[in-house]
């Protein structure tokens, strides 16, 4: 019988030595935990406005794309690509005064348009790109120089003597 007792004696002075470990652990796994799942989180995020990014100035280059290119003055050529700007920046070609950035922090001057021309003068395609946008991620900033760049041939109408209204 002193074989059993000494056996338990022994089992309750090596839980007495290991008590607090698991509290130890939690604390340390939990810490690892919340800064895998926020370095998740902040990847995911920048990720996910990149990805509308795209698609704003996919849509944007499409419209300039199909849109009549006037070019009546060089005043009816940047009014054109204002419009094409504020197509990426706001989803409306005339936004009204309240419109908001369809992208935080996104202005139509970070959106850079360029007309590809033929020998002729003729549109042949259009290059969008943007400059300068910083996604402001949860503990870090990521910034975006002339990315995301797009280039869709000119499909629309070349009216060289109309004026842009």
């Amino acid at each position: 019988m002193s074989g059993a007792f000494q056996t338990r004696s022994r089992q309750r002075k090596q839980r007495s030595t290991q008590r607090g470990h698991a509290m130890l652990e939690l604390a340390i796994c939990a810490g690892v935990l919340v800064m895998f799942l926020s370095g998740i989180f902040q990847f995911g995020y920048t990720l996910y406005l990149y990805n509308r990014l795209v698609t704003v100035v996919g849509n944007g280059a499409r419209y300039a794309a199909q849109r009549t290119y006037r070019a009546a003055s060089q005043r009816d050529i940047e009014r054109g690509n204002a419009a094409i700007r504020n197509m990426v920046v706001y989803g409306d070609p005339q936004p009204t005064p309240e419109s908001q950035p369809i992208l935080p922090h996104l202005d139509p001057h970070q959106v850079e348009v360029n007309w590809v021309k033929a020998d002729d003068g003729v549109p042949s395609a259009v290059d969008l790109t943007v400059r300068n946008y910083t996604v402001d991620a949860v503990f870090r900033s990521f910034s975006f120089d002339g990315r995301p760049s797009i280039e869709f041939p000119y499909v629309g109408r070349y009216a060289p003597q109309e004026r842009e209204p």
